[in-house]
C-alpha cells in the first residue's frame, strides 16, 4: 500500500495544515504553533508532495528558520535536503519504482505522474538511492527485461 501524508498527519493530531494563499513559497512549516501551512493553489499531486516536505520538518525536528538563518545557507540547504529525502523516500516505494521504470521509454513526467508525485520528488528519490536499493532496482529490472 502506498503511504500517505495525509495518513501520516491523522497520526500526529498535534499537527494542523491550513490551506491559504501563500506570498511565498508553496509550503511552510510552523514549529512554534505546530501547523503546516499549504498553498490553496496547489494541485493535488503537488500538495501531497508539498505536504510530505513538509510533514518532514515536523517529524525530524527541524525547528525552522532562525534570525540570521539567510547567513548560514549551507545549513538551510542541509536542512531542506533531509526533508527532501525524507519525503521522496516515503512517496516513492522502491517496488513502485522498479515497477514504473520497466516500462519504456523512460520519461521523468510520465514516471512522476505515474508514482503520483511531483518530478522533482522522483528525481530526489533516484539521486538519494543508496547502494542496497541501487543493486535491487539493477536485479529487478534486469528480470524485467529478460522477461520482455
Amino acid at each position: 500500500m502506498r503511504w500517505s501524508p495525509w495518513a501520516e498527519l491523522r497520526a500526529h493530531p498535534d499537527i494542523w495544515v491550513h490551506r491559504c494563499r501563500l506570498d511565498e513559497g508553496v509550503g511552510w512549516w510552523c514549529p512554534q504553533d505546530r501547523v503546516i501551512l499549504l498553498d490553496e493553489r496547489l494541485d493535488r499531486r503537488t500538495a501531497r508532495c508539498v505536504l510530505a516536505h513538509e510533514l518532514a520538518h515536523a517529524l525530524l525536528g527541524h525547528t525552522g528558520c532562525l534570525p540570521g538563518y539567510g547567513a548560514r545557507r549551507w545549513l538551510a540547504t542541509r536542512i531542506e535536503g533531509q526533508a527532501d529525502r525524507w519525503a521522496a523516500r516515503r512517496l516513492v516505494a522502491l517496488d513502485d519504482l522498479a515497477e514504473v521504470l520497466a516500462e519504456r521509454p523512460p520519461d521523468v513526467e510520465a514516471a512522476a505522474a505515474a508514482l503520483d508525485v511531483t518530478a522533482r520528488v522522483l528525481r530526489c528519490r533516484l539521486d538519494g538511492l543508496d547502494g542496497a536499493e541501487r543493486s535491487a532496482l539493477r536485479t529487478r529490472l534486469a528480470r524485467c527485461d529478460g522477461a520482455a
